[in-house]
């Protein structure tokens, strides 16, 4: 299984779905996809709500010309008597599942437990190298598994930590892929 972390800044949430919109993210989401992340990931968000993801369409604009007797094919309207009609924005249906929690609710014994947990496996990781099996494909892995860590450290660092009002009533927003 493989996750996308984003960060909302604000969640349009309707019952036990929510409505996707990907001008209310903060940034671009990373990926948590090596096994081993992905393990201690799901020990994290599974305290998270569970939502149904709605994915919105955008609004369609239909032009409309009241036609008359005197109408010819070669004189055009002005813009002003033409008339708009904008239909409204529905929603497309259920497209997926996602797990959310506001950052101001999230569980400081939950999140100590998971940053332990990314702690040791970075402590595995790092006792796999030696000068000898540093450049071994073998070892690939752990290097990507490092990677996810430090990208997953430094995007909840950045908006579970921050005193900004705007990201304490933000997010998490994790997508299943």
């Amino acid at each position: 299984m493989k996750y996308l972390l984003y960060f909302s800044l604000e969640l349009k949430k309707e019952g036990s779905h929510i409505v996707y919109d990907r001008e209310k993210f903060a940034e671009e989401p990373i990926a948590i996809s090596v096994p081993d992340v992905v393990s201690i990931f799901e020990s994290f968000i599974a305290s998270f709500e569970e939502v149904g993801i709605f994915e919105k369409s955008s609004p369609t604009t239909i032009q409309n010309r009241e036609k008359n007797a005197t109408d010819h094919a070669d004189v055009r309207e002005p813009l002003s008597e033409q008339k708009s009609i904008n239909t409204s924005s529905t929603l497309k249906g259920l497209s997926g599942k996602a797990y959310i929690c506001q950052s101001k609710e999230l569980d400081e014994k939950i999140l100590h437990e998971f940053c332990t947990r990314l702690t040791e496996y970075l402590q595995i990781c790092c006792s796999q190298f030696s000068p000898d099996t540093f450049l071994l494909p073998e070892n690939g892995l752990y290097i990507s598994g490092m990677r996810e860590v430090i990208e997953l450290r430094n995007y909840l660092a950045k908006y579970t930590r921050s005193n900004k009002k705007i990201y304490q009533q933000g997010y998490l927003y994790i997508m299943v892929i």
